[in-house]
């Protein structure tokens, strides 16, 4: 069997050679170009040049396109900071009082070269590995990129307090979210990854999670193909029964300290549940304690038919050990699970 056929193997229940995986690479690859960070998060053929080297390394079943969300927050008109060995962040918010809201204008995906990178990377994915592997995107979600946009209090307050601003910035992230998702699937996405990083208990009330979950179903419902849940570093068992049931997710991915148990007991045993390797603190951890914990998650999800084992939260960082991510990927593919 090849990745592609693992992940649907998973996807439909069904038994694969090997237990499927991934491992969030996006920022890891740029460990085998010769350039500096702008250059890699800006110029698609450099990016692919260092993903194309970690994926040949590890060779994961499914493979990301860039993992940026401060990226696609550039294409509004955000100044992004790029550091060295660091994915890009936002220098600062563009909206500063609500009455901008009004005058937020969308980008346009054939000139904004934010988008342009982010589609071109994931077009060389496309041309290397369709029909031999799954392809991930990452888009942000609606409720969630006004985050990155006014600043994470500014949002939370226009939440609790402004209805008529909230309606008109969600009514702005929609429409890009499904435009730029539906191209991206357009362009042979196997599914969109939507990180829920402001969409969470840890960041939100259940109330206005429920104000919320309109406009994220008005959304997922107009994608035109599979969508992941990926939980952006916070916990989402809280929310996980809703986050299962909007349009067209076929996965969720759970936060290190999350139980694929209790995860099971709240959404059942059909949709895929992804994670608990934690990616950034890959780099903390001897080879011995990566497998350890690697052979601790299989063990636990070992006749979980409907599992796909994934690092969790962001990237695994640039000076990670090469042979620590070795170590799991080769006890992945030599762990006994059929």
């Amino acid at each position: 069997m090849n990745g592609l056929e693992r992940i649907m193997s998973a996807v439909t229940g069904t038994d694969a050679d090997f237990q499927p995986f991934t491992l969030l690479l996006s920022l890891y690859g740029s460990n085998y170009t010769k350039n500096n960070s702008l250059g890699y998060y800006t110029n698609p053929k450099v990016w692919f040049e260092g993903q194309k080297a970690a994926i040949e390394a590890f060779d994961p079943d499914i493979v990301i396109s860039p993992f940026s969300f401060p990226v696609e927050a550039s294409a509004f008109g955000s100044e992004l900071v790029i550091l060295e060995h660091y994915a890009p962040n936002i220098k600062k918010p563009i909206i500063k009082n609500l009455s901008q809201i009004a005058q937020l204008t969308l980008p346009n995906i054939e000139k904004a070269e934010a988008l342009q990178f982010l589609l071109q990377s994931n077009a060389l994915l496309v041309q290397q590995y369709k029909g031999s592997k799954a392809i991930a995107s990452p888009i942000h979600s609606p409720a969630d990129i006004p985050a990155l946009l006014m600043g994470i209090e500014m949002w939370i307050d226009t939440l609790l307090f402004n209805p008529i601003e909230v309606e008109l910035m969600m009514k702005k992230t929609v429409e890009h979210f499904v435009h730029f998702g539906n191209e991206l699937l357009a362009n042979g996405t196997t599914f969109l990854v939507v990180p829920v990083n402001f969409t969470n208990p840890m960041m939100i009330t259940e109330k206005i999670f429920n104000q919320l979950l309109p406009h994220l179903e008005h959304a997922f419902s107009q994608i035109k193909g599979p969508i992941v849940v990926h939980n952006g570093g916070c916990k989402i068992m809280s929310f996980i029964d809703r986050f299962a049931k909007l349009p067209n997710v076929i996965a969720l991915v759970l936060e290190p300290t999350e139980s694929f148990d209790q995860a099971r007991n709240l959404i059942g045993n059909n949709i895929v549940l992804m994670g608990n390797l934690d990616g950034p603190n890959l780099a903390n951890l001897s080879t011995e304690k990566a497998i350890k914990t690697t052979l601790d998650i299989l063990d636990n999800r070992k006749h979980d038919k409907h599992f796909i084992f994934a690092t969790s939260n962001a990237d695994i960082p640039y000076d990670t050990n090469k042979e620590t991510i070795q170590a799991v990927a080769t006890t992945i593919r030599n762990f006994n699970k059929y």
